[in-house]
């Protein structure tokens, strides 16, 4: 008893200021509400891996060497129309300067202002693709058509193949680490709504790219904000007001849970942490669990509390703090085991996740905290007051729901064969689902498909060459130059292949197409067996330099230079007989059947062959004697001259154009999950095994990479977090109960429930992302409930009764209804999440759901049967906290937990 009492005394000394713990209580809320509106939005999958990570890391190094230009696709159709039009093209010139107007817009590139090479009558000629002077006539529509098609690196990037749709890029200046900064975000809206006003008759528009998904992201998390919190506080309330149809009732544990939100988000605020996608659901699983601890006050309040006004202020605050005394241990332990579940997300290398461990932690501690001082303090002030009907009606009387759920589960668990037998059957179906789980963070899928980016990423990547880009960097062992014949013709080569033959592989852009093209219009008079005299390519000089390539590339000469370089090489083009026309014709014919050519292939195929316009020297020089050379260095230096001539245009691709060592090429890829994405990647490195020289290194990095980072780190903190979740909670009901097979025990309605989720996962072909990642650990944190109720439950009942009459039925009685209904409260907390914007919380939602009925099914199913069979011993042993409970009325020797 004295023991008692200073246990009391100590309770309400703590209570002894409840206007103090009032107040202080709101001004911690007060302070942390100012911070929150320093809160921004950050999803840039960039920020989502450590700063240390080896695809970060690489990326870096190859934005240093490079530059780093991030860019923002706009694609622009006509269904009935080609892009070749001038009214058409004098609205894209007008869209072009608005955006060049805007902030952090480094530069554009587009079909009007792309400059194109090309052989003419007086020699090398250089013009823009559409001229200043275009006015229209069929004669300028076929010219600018003609340079179109003359050169393959404008397929797929600047137009497309069959000239319905164009492309512009929008560079900005600024770093992919950036690209979800509120300065970048803001640009995007800008550019967003130049877009949206848009209205060309027979075309539509098409806006995506890093940036712009970022924003479109960050809207719907706002909007996931302002809609689901509301619904949330609605359940919430709904729930409240049908346990105990009283204002306290309500608004107490409500006023817990969005004071312990306010804590949460405004501590991210202070420490300057973003939010993301998965700080949607915060404040969802704060109001959705906290409220649980809340609950618990009111309810052992309502239950103890004498409600009498004639009762004085000082007795009812007796009372009060004598009801908290007893409820503060079991809440204190469904918050530390959710704390536990929540704190294992903090053991992952993901930054979001990390992030919300950290912060989730810390709003379930402060729920708790919130919980056991602002109610308390409250109802201490306001006093007693008089009970009503309801309440007093229902003190110590079980209704027919609670008797007829504690009766089906006795039913239930007197039958342990089938239950073990119907287990079985479940385990071997969720194992078999789990094998098609499929493991997969795919942003396309983040949304639905009649979402505006995701229906402008799909058309970017049918029509060009898509918004995902691949960066290999090539450099020689030695640290010599790259500029070798061998090591471009195999760039040549990996590009062809995988433009041809992979069909995720949208385009492939270096400097091996522009080194082509000069080669091709340097040569266009010559022989397509070989060069017939010496030419003099050492009279090659630097242009001066203006205008960039960009992707695809611009490219001016000063016309002098030209006229001279051409006046050198150009010699008599060769006349062809009829014979030998219809001899090539033939040749090529049959190579159109082996290679299975289409028409415009055989047609190309045929020019090579009596060097129209060059094209038999649109390749890499790698046979010194068709160029009237020597050795390979010979040719070395040949394309070291044309790089002279390209100047700042091989910027982007080479660290230099001098005596470059680095090389840079850029994979577009059309892939939308990682799967497809490894495959290229296979491809890729096997045909750098293969093909290229043994002295070179191909290193691939770029924010494909960071991607397939993020799906390996989220599979990695999927183990850690189950694994340190389970630990935690195993050791907690370890020590509770003094035995390591309670915590065993405490853990298999967990592990199935979990086995559960991941094979519905599989059958039902929900992917683990970065959102449903988490739910194992929620299941954890938050399911552990149930077999901590059913548990006590348990063991109480077995110690008053000896384990014998109708102990089992007392269980349930005592704990069924609680668990399924707090289940269900829980549960349709988060099934508000399926109404997200995001898919993957939306099936993050159904599975939290789900989670919640299963492991309280369990708990209430198959870990009483497991108990009733194998008796463990710490069911027998008396705790010290059962001792004022059952000290008189069990048959157990108090000291050693045995029977007497």
């Amino acid at each position: 008893m004295k023991k008692e009492t200073k246990h009391i005394f100590s309770v309400k000394n703590f209570y002894k200021h409840p206007i103090t713990m009032l107040i202080t209580i709101l001004a911690i809320t007060l302070f942390f509400a100012l911070q929150i509106i320093r809160l921004d939005f950050d999803n840039n999958n960039f920020r989502f891996i450590p700063k240390n990570d080896p695809s970060r890391i690489s990326a870096k190094k190859i934005a240093d060497i490079f530059g780093e230009d991030v860019p923002i696709l706009i694609g622009i159709e006509r269904r009935f129309s080609t892009i070749v039009d001038k009214e058409f093209l004098d609205e894209i010139r007008k869209l072009d300067e608005n955006l060049k107007k805007l902030d952090l817009v480094k530069n554009t590139v587009l079909i009007t202002n792309t400059t194109h090479i090309d052989i003419g009558e007086e020699g090398i000629v250089s013009e823009p693709i559409i001229p200043p002077d275009f006015s229209g006539t069929e004669e300028e529509i076929k010219a600018v058509k003609h340079k179109l098609r003359s050169w393959d690196m404008y397929e797929r990037s600047l137009v497309s193949e069959d000239l319905h749709a164009t492309q512009i890029l929008v560079f900005l200046n600024i770093t992919n680490e950036e690209s979800g900064s509120p300065e970048t975000i803001a640009v995007c809206r800008k550019i967003m709504e130049l877009t949206a006003v848009w209205n060309f008759p027979d075309s539509k528009i098409y806006l995506t790219g890093t940036p712009i998904f970022n924003e479109i992201v960050n809207e719907a998390t706002a909007h996931d904000l302002s809609f689901l919190i509301p619904l949330v506080i609605v359940v919430v309330v709904g729930v409240l007001f049908l346990s105990f149809r009283r204002f306290t009732g309500v608004f107490l544990p409500l006023l817990t849970v969005i004071c312990s939100v306010i804590w949460a988000l405004g501590a991210m605020a202070l420490f300057n942490v973003p939010l993301s996608i998965l700080s949607t659901i915060l404040p969802i699983i704060l109001i959705a669990v906290g409220s649980a601890y809340g609950i618990h006050v009111i309810n052992h309040y309502y239950d103890e509390v004498v409600q009498d006004d004639s009762i004085s202020k000082e007795e009812h605050k007796n009372q009060v703090v004598k009801a908290l005394s007893e409820v503060i241990r079991p809440v204190f332990l469904a918050a530390l085991t959710t704390f536990a579940g929540f704190v294992s997300f903090c053991f992952t290398s993901v930054v979001p996740i990390f992030e919300f461990g950290i912060f989730s932690s810390f709003g379930v501690a402060a729920a708790f905290l919130i919980s056991i001082t602002l109610i308390p303090s409250i109802l201490i002030l306001r006093g007693p007051k008089k009970p009503s009907m309801r309440w007093a009606d229902k003190k110590n009387n079980t209704s027919r729901l609670d008797r007829g759920i504690a009766s089906t589960f006795v039913i239930i668990a007197e039958h342990s064969r089938s239950v073990i037998l119907f287990v079985g059957l479940i385990v071997i179906f969720s194992v078999l689902g789990l094998k098609k789980l499929v493991i997969d963070n795919v942003l396309m899928e983040y949304f639905d498909k009649d979402v505006a980016v995701i229906q402008s990423d799909t058309f970017m990547r049918k029509h060009f060459g898509g918004s995902k880009v691949l960066e290999m960097v090539i450099k020689t062992q030695d640290g010599s130059s790259v500029i070798r014949p061998d090591i471009l013709k195999a760039i040549d080569n990996l590009s062809i292949f995988l433009e041809e033959e992979v069909d995720d592989v949208g385009k492939v852009t270096s400097i091996v197409p522009l080194i082509k093209r000069l080669n091709q219009v340097y040569n266009a008079d010559e022989s397509p067996e070989g060069i017939s005299k010496e030419i003099q390519y050492d009279d090659i000089v630097e242009a001066e330099d203006s205008g960039s390539f960009g992707d695809f590339g611009t490219f001016e000469t000063e016309e002098a230079d030209n006229n001279q370089l051409t006046e050198d090489i150009r010699t008599k083009k060769k006349q062809y007989s009829q014979e030998e026309i219809m001899s090539i014709l033939n040749e090529t014919a049959e190579e159109r059947t082996k290679k299975n050519l289409s028409a415009e292939k055989l047609v190309y195929e045929f020019g090579k062959k009596i060097n129209y316009k060059g094209l038999a020297y649109y390749e890499i020089p790698s046979d010194p004697k068709k160029y009237g050379k020597e050795t390979q260095e010979d040719l070395s230096a040949l394309m070291g001259n044309y790089l002279l001539l390209l100047g700042k245009n091989t910027e982007g691709f080479l660290d230099n154009n001098t005596n470059p060592k680095t090389l840079k090429v850029n994979i577009q890829l059309r892939t939308v999950g990682q799967k497809d994405t490894d495959k290229v990647l296979e491809e890729i490195n096997e045909f750098v095994r293969l093909k290229f020289p043994k002295d070179v290194t191909a290193e691939t990095g770029g924010f494909v990479l960071v991607e397939k980072t993020l799906n390996k780190l989220v599979v990695e903190s999927q183990l850690i977090s189950v694994g340190v979740s389970l630990f935690i909670v195993f050791l907690i009901l370890s020590i509770y109960y003094r035995s390591a097979i309670a915590g065993f025990f405490g853990i298999i309605p967990l592990t199935l429930s979990i086995l559960i989720n991941f094979g519905i996962m599989g059958r039902f072909g929900i992917k683990l992302n970065i959102g449903t990642a988490m739910v194992a650990s929620f299941a954890i944190g938050i399911g552990v409930d149930y077999t901590i109720h059913l548990l006590a439950a348990y063991h109480k009942c077995f110690l008053k009764t000896k384990g014998s009459g109708q102990f089992l039925y007392l269980t349930f009685l005592g704990s069924g209804k609680a668990i399924l209904f707090n289940a269900v409260s829980v549960g349709a907390g988060f099934a508000v999440l399926m109404l997200s914007k995001f898919n993957m919380l939306s099936e993050l939602g159904f599975l939290i759901a789900l989670i919640m009925l299963t492991s309280s099914l369990g708990s209430l199913t198959i870990l009483p049967v497991l108990l009733n069979l194998m008796k463990p011993k710490f069911i027998r042993k008396l705790l010290p906290v059962d001792i004022k409970e059952v000290k008189n009325e069990h048959p157990f020797n108090e000291e050693k937990g045995t029977e007497v």
